[in-house]
């Protein structure tokens, strides 16, 4: 039997984020409006959706009993009968997870039953997805059933690297789709969403510092408090500012900064079919009141609407190696962005520095005439280059030392 886990002091947060999802998708901001992303696609999992019909997913239990079967089979169970009892003597445990009108109707045995086919379907799906039997799997299954079941597996290591390795390739900003070892495997989540989230936010971010020239066109510029000043990355583009791919995962690793032109850096993004229903969720998880968080999710949506206004922003960022989109059209992207943070209330604190030393760069004077002769005369590599070298000459000449006549 797994060992007994002190669930209290996420058993709230549990809850939260059940009455956030609720209203997020009845009475929040995303009201009328990607109702189908918080819906199940392919298999209805959870009490929270079963017996309820659905255009999305097939009511028939049928596709998860053979993946329920499958998962016994592998791990050496001949009678459903045991391994449904590891799952109900944890039912107690297990019913905290939902909020109590939400499983009213059903009693221990039928509860534990749901659950147990519901929780083995899932994990041989996720195994299935990692071997690349299954293009995608969208599940919002709580850990604590799946810690159980993997908890009575023959070799609970590889059903749990499983799970790490879907998270991994669930990651939007994981665009070359590597494994990744996640640096915290020992914490306990309440969700797999709560997961892929701390994936998304943690890891090592870029520091660059600005060149002297840089902090110098950084300093003429105006250093006053403002309002962002800038619409779109056309604009950006226009006043010398080129958008270029960090190097880490990280969706807080969003530096600018000045060298002659400046550079804004920005993780990689991935964008298809399943990413406003991964980002939507995401966001409702951080909509939760006892969920700790400083909106990061939400502040990167927002901080996108505000680089996105057209179909030509979308190709900006997805030329410079920012965005890949395997949506649809440039157009698509742009109006995806643009719903998805409509009325999302970021963390103003977020992005402030980069906002800051935007402004102060698009507020010099010097910096537009800079972008005007690049665009002109410099915009191909060795024009560039020459220019490059004609000013190292420059700056080396004056600074060397003056000799004295004699």
């Amino acid at each position: 039997m797994p060992e007994a886990v002190p669930w209290d002091f996420i058993e709230e947060k549990r809850d939260a984020f059940k009455s956030a999802l609720y209203e997020v998708q009845n009475q929040g901001p995303l009201q009328g409006r990607f109702q189908e992303m918080f819906e199940p696609r392919l298999v209805a999992l959870s009490p929270l959706h079963h017996g309820k019909p659905s255009s999305c997913a097939p009511s028939s239990p049928r596709p998860k009993l053979r993946f329920a079967a499958r998962f016994a089979h592998v791990n050496g169970y001949t009678d459903d009968q045991e391994l449904f009892y590891r799952v109900r003597a944890e039912i107690g445990d297990l019913r905290k997870c939902y909020n109590r009108e939400d499983i009213a109707a059903y009693d221990d045995e039928k509860l534990a039953w749901m659950l147990f086919v519901d929780g083995c379907a899932v994990l041989c799906a996720v195994s299935y997805v990692v071997e690349g039997k299954f293009d995608k799997l969208n599940t919002k299954e709580d850990l604590l059933l799946l810690k159980i079941l993997i908890c009575s597996a023959k070799d609970p290591q590889i059903w749990e690297q499983s799970i790490t390795d879907f998270i991994a390739q669930n990651l939007m900003t994981n665009t070359e789709h590597r494994k990744r070892k996640h640096v915290d495997d020992d914490k306990d989540y309440a969700h797999l969403l709560e997961r892929l989230r701390d994936e998304l936010l943690t890891g090592e971010e870029m520091k660059i510092d600005n060149s002297k020239i840089g902090r110098m066109l950084l300093s003429c510029g105006d250093s006053r408090k403002h309002r962002k000043t800038f619409r779109s990355i056309k604009e950006l583009k226009e006043s010398g500012i080129h958008v270029k791919p960090s190097t880490t995962n990280n969706l807080k690793d969003i530096h600018f900064y000045c060298n002659f032109l400046g550079k804004l850096m920005m993780p990689r993004l991935l964008v298809d079919d399943s990413t406003a229903s991964k980002f939507l969720n995401l966001v409702a998880l951080e909509m939760c009141r006892d969920f700790k968080n400083d909106f990061e999710v939400t502040s990167y949506l927002c901080f996108m609407d505000s680089l996105i206004g057209s179909a030509d922003d979308v190709k900006e960022l997805r030329v410079s190696g920012v965005l890949h989109n395997y949506l649809g059209s440039d157009e698509e992207v742009a109006e995806l962005f643009n719903k998805m943070s409509s009325d999302l209330v970021p963390d103003q604190k977020r992005y402030f520095k980069v906002t800051e030393d935007i402004h102060k760069y698009r507020t010099n004077p010097w910096t537009a005439a800079l972008a005007k002769a690049y665009y002109t005369h410099f915009s191909r590599p060795w024009t560039f280059l020459a220019f490059q070298a004609y000013f190292s000459a420059i700056q080396a000449y004056f600074s060397l030392p003056l000799k004295s006549s004699p």
